[in-house]
């Protein structure tokens, strides 16, 4: 038996690496056994995944100095419980929170929750309604968000599709009529096949027959009209128009100057995750001095909320909403309001926080064409391969992930995220499918010379 077993090892455990092949094995099983070599294997596999290498170049890239900070008035489940809120967050509560941030320097307001009513007819709130009824010309630009149905299609090519069908009416359209500084926007989002937010909408055309609405994403309005800069409202209102004429009424109009980004969605260039420690971490330059991306403030220590009355818990603190855009949103646990995104799981509220942050890099940055993508990723590609060839493994591997980062960090300066994430993601499944064909014919090369051990490493 121990002659039989002994001429096995020499047939596939050769005399001269026996020794390292067997202290391998054995330090294989020992983190097998304990899980360090789950974990191990879990951190190679993230290392190689397009989205987290776009994570790191992001931390490294950081975030320009004329970005727009923001802050998010989080209704929380801290604050439902202490406003005693269940089902809707009562209106008089967050009508409240846009006149905090309005009189307090911010330089927009987003009010980041569904204004509409499932039962029709239903009055809005009275508190809600005077604060949009006379929400003074010279005040920061405030958002609302207009709720959006879909519906099922078959596209020409005889593909299923979702189709912006029609709007819901808020109790709020009338008091925000007519007036310039009060903007509907969407919020909507591009879901991948894996539930991933990776892509946001930069506008949602519905139509209605041959005219319709073209909705702005609250990017894209923070773009036009909140950035340091030149003022591109006029533009953007054209721009909206000749979508709706180009996708209700079939007429192909290009007549806006602004903005340069034409694709109805955009590659999000995450900046910070649902982590209360990592935005403390990102700061830029904005109004003279330093200051946090993101500073999110529980609502309840801004709004008392008890028998149907709202009323703003004494004096507030300018500091916190001066030079920022301000974001009224929701992380509390019942609202359903949680996506996937590379930097993890986070409330819709933060993706928009998101998206402000990197407005103007979202509207303006062109992206590269086919042909320079293409030629960008194939150079990627032959600096990965290039460094398999002439460094081992761990060490190949290290080196083709500060590679990716560096071109990701690069290309997305240069041409937007987009470019950079898609170049670097061709080059990773190029490179993949060089190492798949190396490897087969390395085995066809061989198998006139060992046979089937041809299959085996010699």
């Amino acid at each position: 038996m121990g002659g039989r077993l002994s001429r096995l090892i020499d047939i596939f455990i050769p005399g001269k690496h026996r020794a390292m092949t067997l202290v391998i094995t054995a330090l294989a099983a020992v983190f097998m056994v304990s899980g360090l070599g789950s974990r191990i294997m879990d951190a190679h596999d993230s290392f190689a995944k397009t989205d987290r290498l776009a994570a790191v170049s992001l931390i490294l890239s950081g975030v320009a100095d004329d970005a727009l900070p923001v802050t998010m008035l989080d209704v929380n489940d801290a604050t439902r419980q202490a406003w005693k809120s269940q089902g809707a967050t009562p209106h008089a509560a967050l009508a409240q929170l846009v006149r905090i941030a309005s009189a307090n320097g911010a330089k927009g307001v987003l009010l980041d929750f569904d204004l509409t009513s499932d039962v029709p007819g239903v009055a809005g709130d009275p508190v809600l309604l005077s604060v949009l009824e006379n929400y003074p010309a010279d005040a920061p630009v405030l958002m609302l968000v207009r709720r959006i149905g879909f519906a099922r299609a078959v596209s020409d090519g005889g593909e299923a599709e979702l189709l912006a069908a029609s709007t819901t009416a808020s109790p709020y359209d009338a008091a925000a009529a007519a007036k310039p500084n009060i903007v509907w926007v969407t919020t909507l989002n591009d879901i991948g096949a894996d539930r991933t937010v990776r892509r946001i909408r930069m506008w949602q055309t519905v139509c209605d027959g041959a005219s319709g609405t073209a909705y702005p994403s609250a990017a894209l309005v923070t773009a036009a009209r909140l950035t340091d800069g030149t003022n591109h409202q006029a533009a953007l209102n054209t721009f909206l128009a000749e979508r709706v004429a180009e996708d209700c009424g079939q007429r192909i109009l290009n007549t806006a100057n602004w903005p340069p980004m034409r694709q109805p969605s955009a590659q999000l260039p995450y900046v910070f995750g649902d982590n209360a420690a990592s935005p403390a971490l990102l700061k830029i330059k904005s109004g003279g001095k330093k200051t946090v991306v993101l500073r999110r403030i529980s609502a309840e220590k801004l709004v008392s909320h008890a028998d149907g009355r709202a009323e703003i818990a004494g004096e507030v603190d300018r500091d916190p909403f001066a030079g920022r855009v301000a974001i009224i949103g929701a992380s509390y646990t019942e609202s359903s309001d949680v996506h996937q995104t590379p930097l993890g799981a986070m409330p819709g509220s933060i993706i928009l926080a998101n998206s402000i942050v990197q407005a103007q890099k979202l509207a303006e940055t062109v992206p590269a064409s086919a042909f320079v993508r293409n030629l960008l990723a194939l150079e990627v590609f032959l600096i990965f391969a290039v460094i398999v060839r002439y460094f081992v493994g761990v060490v190949a591997l290290i080196g083709i992930g500060v590679i990716s980062v560096v071109s990701l960090i690069i290309i997305s300066r240069l041409f937007g995220f987009e470019s950079g994430f898609n170049t670097v993601g061709v080059a990773i499944t190029g490179f993949a499918l060089f190492k798949l064909i190396d490897a087969l014919g390395y085995i066809f090369l061989d198998i006139p010379k060992r046979g089937w051990r041809a299959l085996m490493k010699p």
